[in-house]
């Protein structure tokens, strides 16, 4: 039940309530990550190559919104753990396109299997009542834009 006084509060109390959620995710997705001796963002880019292999370093930067500098680095921690492979784009000779190495379609998958696992307590919660976060969720983006 909320019982806040004022508008204001009431927003914070909401936003608050999401960052309280999105960190826990957060630390989820990085223990596991830590148990396959990678990082969070990571297992962030193996998921993004494994949904669309062949992207270039802009197109993972931009969809993970983080800076072409910093994927650039994320991306070669992981060719050097073999993880990734950076190969010519066959449709442009000029730039490079990455694509997860058999090791990194394993460790996808682990980290995948992990992550859901650990989230699997949240289908506890009736299906009436996730539909109704869903339907809220959505509300709130609408309000936003």
């Amino acid at each position: 039940m909320l019982f806040i006084v004022n508008e204001q509060e009431k927003i914070l109390h909401i936003v608050r309530s999401f960052r309280k959620v999105n960190r826990a995710l957060y630390q989820l997705l990085s223990e596991e990550a830590k148990a396959l001796e990678t990082t969070a963002i990571q297992i962030l880019v193996m998921r993004a190559l494994a949904k669309s292999p062949d992207m270039s370093l802009g197109e993972l930067a931009e969809r993970l919104q983080v800076g072409n500098s910093t994927m650039s680095g994320i991306v070669e921690r992981l060719v050097q753990a073999g993880l990734v492979i950076r190969e010519r784009s066959q449709t442009d000779r000029r730039s490079l396109t990455m694509r997860l190495t058999p090791k990194g379609e394993a460790t996808q998958r682990e980290a995948h299997f992990l992550f859901m696992e650990r989230l699997s307590g949240i289908l506890q919660i009736p299906d009436e009542d996730l539909q109704y976060l869903l339907d809220m969720h959505d509300l709130i983006l609408e309000k936003l834009q």
